[in-house]
């Protein structure tokens, strides 16, 4: 987590008990939002536009409460995306490569009528999409909606 993120976190929270944040803070903590990621920026805007609207939040409490559900929907969005993926193994990369090498032989034999593997090149086919599904399967416990 970027320490950007961390700050933007930090003050989301404060909002969202029913703390404040001041433009002043917000520029401290965060200097150069043009750096932030798509999420963090959506969050920075809306503590920014927070900061600018204190006199509309004094006088109307039910815009400063949707606003404070607004900073916990981007709580759960940083949150919900600190992910930090594997990159794939070697072995893995090898597995891949050779399933795809065989996949695409076998569906260019099947769709092109090359007839490599006889009469079986159907089966064949499908074989390889499933033994593919077999192997990318563990690959997808590891994705993470953002």
């Amino acid at each position: 987590m970027t320490s950007a993120r961390a700050n933007l976190i930090a003050m989301l929270e404060r909002v969202a008990d029913g703390g404040d944040v001041t433009a002043n803070e917000l520029d401290r903590a965060i200097p150069d939002p043009l750096v932030l990621d798509e999420r963090e920026k959506a969050a920075w805007e809306e503590l920014s536009h927070w900061a600018d609207d204190d006199d509309i939040r004094a006088k109307d409490t039910q815009y400063a409460a949707s606003k404070r559900e607004w900073m916990r929907g981007h709580l759960s969005t940083l949150r919900d995306s600190d992910w930090h993926p594997h990159p794939p193994s070697s072995r893995q990369r090898i597995k891949v490569g050779i399933w795809l090498a065989l996949f695409l032989v076998s569906e260019a034999s099947y769709q092109l009528g090359w007839g490599i593997f006889g009469g079986y090149d159907k089966q064949v086919s499908i074989a390889l999409l499933v033994i593919g599904l077999w192997i990318m399967l563990p690959m997808l416990g590891s994705l993470k909606r953002h």
